[in-house]
């Protein structure tokens, strides 16, 4: 033994040697692998970025051209350019008109990244804005405050097309430092007649910062645009960032819009995109070693862990394989133990599957079923068909034991046998081709489910049953000296109502005799002297009502109905006798219900109804009534209510999600989103975005909270997925949306 544990302990250390090297050398080709693939979604998420902020300057210049667009279509500020003698009355008058009609225009120029704009007439040399109309001269020196000796140079430039649609650099002109740029659009393109005059937008450094805010720079980034002919137009700079390499980055070879350069002081990622609408080229340059948040870093430290784990594991192996051999040893009897038990449970789970497979089939035939999902699943585990299928059960009655029939004037002695149950089973499952279910109520009685096709007659079908129940009768008298007879139910499509068919056929057998051992429902003639309202029709009735089962319920009172009024003439006091033994079962389920605050005022509407002239619909009404005070509906609007509270309270944890409601509340996400969106009228998802946003704006309005961290405060787990919300919801970004108040303030 001792020499064979030693063989098997080498085993055990080659076996684990080879796995753990395996599994090292596998961990570093997938790490290598996991660093390439998140380098990659970093630089596509930073392309993913830099092309939607070049989507929202582009979205900023139509806007202008809608602006533009409009200011031209305004006659009068047409006129005005046209005008040439600024000396006239009607000159000043149309300016005072069309300095009022700019106003129309401010919710357009609010959601441009610009600091203000302006007319420049070049007939009449005047300015015309949204609060000013001044001779160009005034609005240069005395309004704009800039550089005198450079007049004319700026008054150049306003008349220079060549500019058009370009970033020109308006500090040389301003007397103090604030970085500016004029973008300047002809108002000539914008009509079909000629209208001298230029709208010139005043873009200043911060506004570009604001839409690029989004990329990040890392300090010595930076982001380099160019016209289609490669003249620079702006550049936005990290704080430590230095020259900026523009030959460089134009003459660079990109590989799906990637490049690198190496510099001095390190290598350069840049990311390159175009525009759309003008053709401008956006050059975003980030240290590479920062820009992919130092991942290639920590490779070498993986790598010596790896080495560290390999010393430790050669030291191991010896010791785990000697220590745990017994272990294993062990493990395997308990392994061989519980394969065992496994058996033993798995052949306990074949005998208990006829049991429960037999209570599912007589709850079905005799009412025990009380919903629709209950039905399903009892179907769908006992295999049957319903879609093209209508149902009947045949109940039989057989003589067993020791007793002795006369058939035929010949005397037939019964058998006794202890298999007489599998012989009438397999007599019933070969005769009538496999029904739809048998059980054995007691030691003398079957109850048979049939099936039929729904298309064909219920007289063809109980004709089949009864040639079929003929056969079986003749074969168990002839072949086993087993006498038996039955009766069989009405027909009905789906299997809810299967109980009603039991009952007629357990009572369809008080018909049979010797000569005829088969009757049907539909066969025995009704009799008019009493009333129909059997015991087994209380017991469903109350059944379905405390089930809060509407239709059955309807269904039964249906049945009352045609067996008293339709089947039967019942005399006046009859019908006076059934109506009493429904209001003493309606009575007996009323006074089951506790009177609560909720149910209250039902109950005092039923009690009235209690008191009313008796009528069959006066207790359909009743009996519905109280079905729905056993509806469910006021538990499931609490349980929904608490977590509506639930969520209220804490929506700015990030980890609210249908999932912590599920665990938290015991209910699957599927349930629960689906009773959410049926009692708020709002999915779930949807409501948490709206209380958060909410928040959001509030912090906004009301707080000094830095715009970065309110992401934070309202539930989100970064400024990215919360940015992407708030424009969905409110058009603007947040950091728009609080300049736009701080201006309006």
């Amino acid at each position: 033994m001792s020499t064979k544990n030693a063989k098997y302990v080498r085993r055990l250390i080659i076996s684990y040697s080879i796995l753990l090297f395996v599994i090292l050398i596998m961990g570093v080709y997938l790490y290598n692998i996991s660093i390439d693939n998140v380098s990659d979604e970093i630089r596509n998420q930073n392309k993913f970025i830099l092309e939607k902020t070049i989507n929202d300057m582009d979205t900023s210049f139509k806007t202008m051209d809608v602006l533009s667009s409009q200011i031209v279509a305004n006659s009068n500020i047409t006129k005005l350019a046209n005008k040439k003698d600024n000396s006239e009355n009607s000159f000043y008058l149309l300016a005072y008109h069309a300095l009022e009609e700019l106003s129309v225009y401010v919710f357009t120029e609010s959601i441009l990244p610009i600091k203000d704009y302006y007319i420049y007439l070049e007939q009449s040399d005047y300015i015309i804005s949204l609060s000013q109309f001044t001779s160009t001269d005034l609005y240069y020196k005395g309004i704009r405050n800039y550089y005198s000796n450079k007049y004319e140079d700026w008054l150049n430039m306003l008349n220079d097309n060549s500019l058009y649609r370009q970033f020109i650099s308006i500090d040389p002109f301003k007397t103090y430092s604030d970085s500016t740029y004029l973008y300047m659009l002809p108002l000539t393109e914008y009509s079909l007649k000629k209208v001298p005059a230029v709208i010139c937008f005043d873009i200043d450094y911060e506004s570009l910062e604001g839409i690029f805010s989004e990329s990040n720079f890392y300090e010595t980034g930076y982001l380099y645009v160019t016209d289609k002919n490669d003249n620079p137009v702006f550049t936005i700079k990290g704080d430590k960032a230095k020259d900026i390499e523009s030959e460089l980055l134009t003459t660079l070879s990109y590989n799906k819009g990637f490049s690198k350069y190496n510099t001095a002081t390190g290598a350069m990622f840049v990311t390159n995109s175009s525009s759309k609408f003008n053709q401008w080229n956006y050059y975003l340059v980030q240290p590479d070693d920062v820009s992919l948040y130092s991942l290639k870093h920590y490779r070498n430290i993986f790598i010596a862990i790896i080495v560290f784990a390999l010393f430790i594991e050669v030291i191991m192996i010896f010791f785990l394989s000697k220590t745990n051999i017994k272990k294993i040893t062990q493990l395997g009897n308990e392994l061989v133990d519980t394969q065992s038990r496994q058996k033993t449970l798995q052949k306990l789970v074949e005998v208990q599957k006829p049991i429960i497979m037999n209570t599912y089939l007589s709850r079905i035939i005799k009412g025990g079923i009380s919903n629709e999902k209950e039905l399903e699943y009892a179907r769908q585990y006992l295999n049957i068909t319903t879609s093209d299928s209508k149902f009947s059960v045949l109940f039989m009655v057989a003589y067993v034991g020791q007793y002795e029939l006369y058939v035929n004037n010949s005397a037939v002695i019964g058998p006794d046998r202890q298999n007489y149950k599998d012989i009438i089973h397999n007599a019933i499952s070969k005769i009538f081709a496999e029904p739809a279910g048998i059980i054995c109520s007691n030691e003398k009685e079957f109850s048979i489910l049939l099936s039929s096709p729904k298309d064909e007659s219920s007289f063809d079908s109980t004709s089949k049953a009864r040639d079929s129940f003929s056969a079986l009768h003749d074969y168990l008298l002839a072949n086993h000296s087993i006498w038996t007879y039955a009766g069989l139910g009405d027909w009905h499509t789906g299997l809810m109502i299967t109980w009603k068919s039991f009952q007629q056929a357990s009572q369809s057998i008080s018909y049979v005799t010797k000569r005829n051992t088969f009757c049907s429902n539909s066969s025995i003639e009704k009799e008019n002297t009493g009333f129909y309202y059997p015991i087994e029709l209380t017991s469903q009735l109350t059944n379905f009502i405390t089930a809060g089962n509407e239709s059955q319920v309807l269904e039964i009172f249906e049945i009352i109905r045609h067996e008293n009024m339709e089947e039967r003439s019942l005399p006046i006091n009859m019908m006076i006798y059934l109506l009493s033994d429904i209001r003493n079962t309606l009575h007996k389920i009323r006074f089951t219900i506790k009177n609560t605050e909720e149910s209250a005022q039902s109950l005092k509407t039923i009690d009235t109804l209690f008191d009313q002239h008796m009528s069959l619909k006066l207790f359909e009404d009743l009996a519905i009534s109280l079905c729905k005070l056993f509806d469910n509906k006021s538990c499931t609007n609490k349980v929904i209510s608490t977590i509506r509270t639930y969520i209220d309270d804490n929506y700015q944890d990030p980890s609210v999600c249908l999932s912590k409601i599920s665990d938290e509340f015991s209910i699957s996400e599927s349930y629960f989103s689906y009773l959410f969106k049926e009692e708020i009228g709002e999915n779930f998802s949807g409501y948490v975005e709206r209380k958060r946003m909410k928040h959001a704006m509030e912090l906004i309005t009301n707080s000094e909270i830095n715009v970065c961290n309110i992401f934070k405060e309202v539930g989100y787990n970064n400024s990215h997925t919360f940015r992407r919300v708030f424009k969905k919801n409110y058009g603007i970004s947040p950091k728009d949306a609080r300049s736009q108040l701080k201006n309006e303030q």
